[in-house]
This record gives structure tokens, sequence and C-alpha cells, in this order.
């Protein structure tokens, strides 16, 4: 790639003076056509490019309120964006970061998240969805294609990356193609280890009385349901991704009439995909994050999911009392539900409520109106459509153990 600016400077500088010459910063882009026209060949390419059009939006009209100037609150910090403008049309607050060095690309990303945290000390109630990050670089290199690709598709921000072009002898900006952000291995198709959880059962104390009613609980179907509701809005809230079923208990010696199956991404349990690319090296932190994982053993288990689980709590402990069993991964809570659940609901949050709404859309288009909000057997078909059974897992917490034993005794 052809580098038209010698020093960031000089990019600060053009582009500077060619806003004062057009109504927004997308006057400066030469193919913002064609992100209207483009078609995402899966789900990650296309949440990419709503995140590029949502962006768009907001680059029509801008206006210029600072320019490499200081926007820290605190006197004594030095938070110094290059661009920040304003989009009257969106109402929307957009921080361009500007990247002239290949060494120094790494960078944008992470000073683009402190400028959009600068902004709400000044802006405390502005919405992800009313800010916008655009990165403007001729270099675009893995580290910070990862970081666009998190912040996109996982934190669910919207961010648009520019390169500097050459056209009919004048500078302009090209929307990079989103499949240049794309990650095989980080595509949503993962193996069932990679979602940890455990099931809530909700024991009726009254089935220990003399004159025990299995179906006393069933009067509060929607009570269970709101509870759904709010672990999902919890796990929203906490950028998490994952889903919840409620379901009612076939097999009669259980207590606890029904249950909630609660699952989350398992984020340690993911380390393991470096070792299946070919070539590839690993990360400088792969050796610490193997030796934290045999030493505790991450499953999922973690502060987010307890959070989202507990939202339910005000809706539950009044007529039930719920109880945390099975804790495992994703495979093992399919089979229980498969051999003695009746599905009932489902919710989920992420990426997993965008799938599923996605899908939800289309039944709705497809003239099924009566489907559910909640459906369980469509949530469970989404999920089904995520997981990759045949993909061969290694469980980092005895992966090259053996090796190891093999070397102290030597």
């Amino acid at each position: 790639m052809t580098n038209i600016f010698a020093y960031e400077a000089e990019m600060q500088e053009w582009l500077s003076n060619a806003l004062k010459d057009v109504d927004g910063l997308g006057d400066l882009i030469s193919n913002i056509e064609t992100i209207s026209e483009a078609v995402a060949s899966n789900s990650s390419d296309e949440r990419l490019l709503e995140s590029f059009r949502v962006c768009i939006k907001s680059l029509h009209i801008t206006h210029v309120m600072s320019e490499n100037e200081n926007i820290s609150v605190n006197d004594q910090d030095i938070l110094k964006p290059d661009f920040l403008l304003y989009a009257p049309e969106t109402e929307s607050v957009v921080i361009v970061e500007l990247k002239n060095l290949e060494q120094t690309t790494r960078q944008a990303g992470t000073e683009i998240s402190a400028y959009a945290c600068e902004v709400r000390s000044s802006v405390p109630f502005i919405a992800d969805g009313d800010m916008v990050s655009v990165i403007v670089s001729p270099f675009w290199p893995t580290l910070l294609k990862h970081h666009v690709r998190q912040e996109i598709l996982w934190q669910g921000r919207n961010v648009i990356c520019l390169r500097p072009v050459s056209v009919d002898n004048d500078v302009r900006l090209e929307i990079l193609d989103p499949s240049e952000l794309r990650d095989d291995a980080l595509e949503l198709r993962v193996p069932p280890e990679y979602l940890g959880g455990y099931q809530i059962c909700l024991y009726d104390d009254e089935l220990y009385s003399q004159s025990p009613d299995k179906t006393r609980l069933d009067k509060y179907m929607e009570q269970f349901k709101t509870a759904l509701n709010a672990m999902a809005s919890t796990g929203a809230r906490l950028n998490s991704h994952g889903f919840a079923f409620l379901w009612r208990d076939r097999w009669e010696l259980s207590l606890a009439p029904y249950s909630i199956t609660t699952i989350n991404f398992a984020p340690f349990q993911s380390v393991e995909r470096f070792l299946h690319v070919e070539g590839g090296s690993l990360p400088r932190l792969f050796e610490q994050l193997r030796a934290v994982i045999r030493e505790y053993c991450p499953m999922g288990h973690g502060e987010a999911l307890s959070n989202i689980s507990r939202s339910a709590d005000p809706f539950l402990q009044a007529v039930c009392s719920p109880r945390y069993e099975g804790f495992m991964h994703w495979g093992g809570h399919r089979s229980i539900l498969t051999s003695r659940a009746d599905l009932v609901a489902f919710v989920a949050w992420g990426r997993f409520q965008q799938l599923y709404y996605d899908r939800l859309s289309r039944e709705y288009e497809a003239g099924n109106i009566t489907v559910s909000s909640a459906d369980p057997e469509i949530g469970l078909e989404i999920v089904d459509q995520v997981i990759d059974n045949t993909y061969e897992f290694v469980d980092l917490t005895c992966a090259g153990m053996d090796d190891e034993d093999d070397e102290d005794k030597s």
C-alpha cells in the first residue's frame, strides 16, 4: 500500500482543509455507494456491513467540534483526538483517529476507546449507538483489524475503517472491504466447550408437604418468563453473549418442576484455538494463559454469568427456591434438555440475540405470524447452528501434561 502522506501531521492538515470545503466527512469517501450495494456472505460480514452503514449515516453532514485539542475534563490529563465531529442528522458524536505509520496503527483502536470514555465524561447519557468511530490509516495490520472486529462484533460498537487513496490526482478516502476484517478462526461456529453454564433448578418446597401438587408453579409462568427477560437485559448491559432456556422437568422424582438452563461464552476456553492454526505463531500471552487455565480451570462460570442469573432472583425467590446446579459446558446441558425437558421459553443476549431476532424476522416474513417471541424450539435451532460438534477441542487443563511429566522425570 502506497503511503500518500509523509507524516501524520500532513494527513491532519489535509483533512482539516478538506473538511472546510465539504458538507461532511462522507463527501471525501470515494466508494461510499459500494457499501450500500454490498452483500454479506455470512452473519459476521452482515454485522460489519451494518456498522459501516450506520457510521456513514453520520458522515454526510459533520461539524468540527475539536481538532487535535485536549477534551479531558481533568486538566492534568491529555486526551487529544485528531478530530471530534458532530453529526446533526443523527445527533451523534464522531471520533476520527488518524494513523500514518504501520508501527503505530495498532494503537488507534485503544486510543479511540479512551476518547469515547472521555466524551461520556462530558455527555454522560450518550449511548454507544450515538457514537461513531472512524479510523483512517494507509496500513491495517492484523492487531488493529482484530481490535476493530472485536469492537464491532462483540461489543456492538459502530466503527468504520478508511484508508487514504489517490483518485484522479486528488486525495480521497476509501472504505475497507469488510472481508479484510474477516477472521475465519473467529467465526461464530464454536465447539460446545466454548459455552459454559448451569441449571437454575426451581425447587418447590411444598412438594415436601402431605399433599404435593407438581402443577403448583404453573400459575407463575409469566413471572418465570419475566425472570428470563431480566436475565437477557442484564446480559446485554454487560456486553455478554449467551442464552437461557426455561423448561419443565419430565423426571418424576424431581422436586424442581421447572429449571432455567443459563449459558454464557466461556472466554478462556477459546484460547486453545491458536493451536489449530497451521504455521501460526502463538500470542505472547499464550503460555501465561495456559498456566492460568491449568491451575484454575475457568469454565465460564464467572461474575458476568452470576450477575445475569442474580437478576432473575427477585422474580423467582418469592414463589420457589432457585438453586444453581450442573456446572458444565453446553454439551452436557444439551443432553439434559434432549432427554428430560419440555421446553417452555427462550431468551438470548449479545450475538445470540442478534441471530435469534434475524431468524424470527425471517419467520414472520414467511407468514409464520404466530411464532412466539420466546420460541424455545427456534432458540435451540439457533444454538445448534452455532455449535460445531466436529471441532477437535484441545483441553488446555491437561494438554501437554504428559510431555512435561516426562521432562520432569528425565
